[in-house]
């Protein structure tokens, strides 16, 4: 009988000392628990690459070649209007091409009959104008007449 009654002090005393512990009395009576900590190292993480801004090609004019458009028709003159001062002549149809020279307020230029349409910039024709040939923006002409 005896043994019995020991270890049921010990585990009423054990119990006691968890509603204690929990009660925040025991670490006041100068007993506290212990934290062991692990041996092993956790395991780094893996950075995510941070991604490249990269700067996005001007996008491509949709090329509709015309053989007619009357719109625009081949071999006919056409005035510059509405530019400050000259109209840039591009090796291509949009500003993403480089200049080759300009076309004067109010000069005439010829129209090729190559004619492009692009989603994003609007329509754009090929002309020559003075000693150069190459592609304007369609809003700055109007029929000389």
């Amino acid at each position: 009988m005896g043994v019995r009654a020991i270890v049921f002090c010990v585990a009423v005393a054990g119990l006691a000392f968890v509603a204690l512990s929990l009660a925040g009395l025991v670490s006041t009576w100068g007993f506290d628990w212990v934290t062991i900590e692990s041996e092993e190292p956790e395991p780094e993480s893996t950075p995510e690459p941070t991604p490249t801004p990269t700067e996005a090609p001007p996008p491509a004019p949709v090329v509709a070649e015309l053989e007619i458009d009357p719109r625009y028709p081949p071999d006919t003159q056409w005035r510059v209007f509405d530019v400050p001062s000259a109209l840039n002549v591009r090796a291509g149809p949009s500003t993403a091409h480089e200049v080759l020279g300009t076309a004067s307020l109010d000069s005439t230029v010829t129209l090729t009959g190559q004619v492009v349409e692009s989603p994003t910039s609007g329509i754009w024709v090929q002309v020559h104008a003075n000693t150069v040939s190459g592609w304007v923006f369609a809003a700055y002409l109007t029929p000389a007449g």
